[in-house]
């Protein structure tokens, strides 16, 4: 594994931080050491004195090319600048972090070239910043050539995006081409979100007798999936998308927005929740998974709820109350909640009562009859 030294805010605890930690150990990095911060100001992340502690730190770490820095939160590039001057090995943030995670995932074309759409869009205001310090004579980094090299970098970095963003348009068109054709053969849309490791991937699996890859690493789908699926006379599309974690970036929305759009253009959306977790972070992954939903314009599609690894929850009083919990913190900020379904995406426990449910909505017929 390539070795990093980790740099957390020291107000991240608890489920967040072993967030960070899961994505830095997905992402193929070992930790050899932690360094906590307290933001000196909204453009400063590091005093100096954090500085120092950041470079004897990653001392061991300068001569290895694959070895990080890795800066759990938004490093401007002045900031950038300053941790690779003083510390002499390169540094990432955590968008470039969870690109990396993408880009181990990405297997077709689009997604690939969404991830390196995210990492242009991402770099060029480091870049802006390297051309000034070239003028200045203080160019420390990867980007250490010179000036004049610097600026051709530039100029070939805003042409790239301009390439990639027209081939991205044309994938997206032929995407939705392919989504009006499954609708004009009369096949509606579930999509399935959730946030990452809820096990949307292994309920798409389940539902769609599919053998896509799972696992607990986050990001194990980059690229929409979709499959027809049948139930009692109805097909219809189920679409396994991206997971989301707490914080998305603006640049990964946009970047992976043809994927997203997916659940925008769903007609029926399917939240996969992990009912196993603590009640406070269930609590909160609800609210920023309902929060991206906001972000990409789902505000009105009907939902359901799908509370999985109802398996691990061993006291079912304990189960139905977190159930009632879920629903009514769901139902308070997303109007169109049409229920929450307790299922086991590993046992196929709660499925056929799910399916029901699904198959009752899509019909638009009033009422549900469906059990266990």
């Amino acid at each position: 594994m390539k070795r990093a030294i980790l740099a957390l805010p020291r107000s991240m605890e608890g489920w967040e931080e072993r967030e960070a930690y899961a994505l830095v150990e997905t992402a193929g990095y070992r930790v050899e050491g932690v360094v906590r911060y307290r933001p000196v100001s909204r453009s400063r992340l590091f005093s100096r004195a954090k500085l120092e502690e950041i470079a004897a730190s990653a001392r061991g770490l300068r001569g290895d090319e694959e070895a990080r820095i890795i800066v759990y939160d938004e490093l401007k590039p002045r900031e950038y600048f300053r941790v690779v001057r003083e510390a002499g090995v390169e540094a990432i943030d955590r968008t470039l972090l969870i690109l990396e995670i993408f880009a181990l995932h990405a297997g077709s074309r689009e997604a690939k070239l969404q991830i390196e759409l995210a990492r242009l869009r991402h770099r060029l205001p480091l870049v802006k910043e390297a051309i000034r310090l070239a003028k200045m004579r203080e160019l420390p980094g990867f980007l250490g050539p010179g000036g004049y090299a610097v600026d051709a970098y530039y100029r070939y970095m805003v042409s790239r995006i301009a390439r990639i963003r027209r081939e991205l348009q044309r994938l997206r068109e032929r995407r939705g081409l392919e989504r009006r054709k499954r609708r004009s053969a009369g096949l509606p849309h579930v999509a399935i979100v959730g946030y990452a490791s809820a096990g949307k991937t292994t309920l798409f699996n389940m539902l769609s007798g599919e053998a896509k890859p799972v696992g607990p690493e986050y990001f194990t789908t980059v690229s929409p999936k979709v499959k027809a699926v049948g139930v009692d006379g109805l097909r219809f599309a189920v679409v396994d998308t991206v997971g989301f974690i707490s914080r998305i970036p603006p640049e990964i929305i946009e970047a992976f927005h043809s994927t997203l759009e997916e659940a925008a253009e769903a007609d029926l959306i399917l939240y996969v929740l992990d009912v196993s977790e603590e009640e406070h972070v269930l609590a909160e992954k609800l609210s920023e998974g309902l929060d991206t939903l906001r972000r990409i314009g789902v505000i009105d599609k009907p939902m359901v709820i799908a509370a999985n690894k109802m398996d691990l929850v061993s006291d079912r009083s304990e189960l139905d109350r977190v159930l009632r919990l879920v629903e009514a913190m769901a139902s308070s900020v997303y109007p169109g909640l049409q229920g929450v379904i307790p299922v086991s995406a590993a046992t196929g426990e709660g499925l056929g009562r799910l399916l029901c449910r699904l198959s009752t909505l899509l019909r638009g017929t009033a009422g549900s009859t469906c059990s266990g």
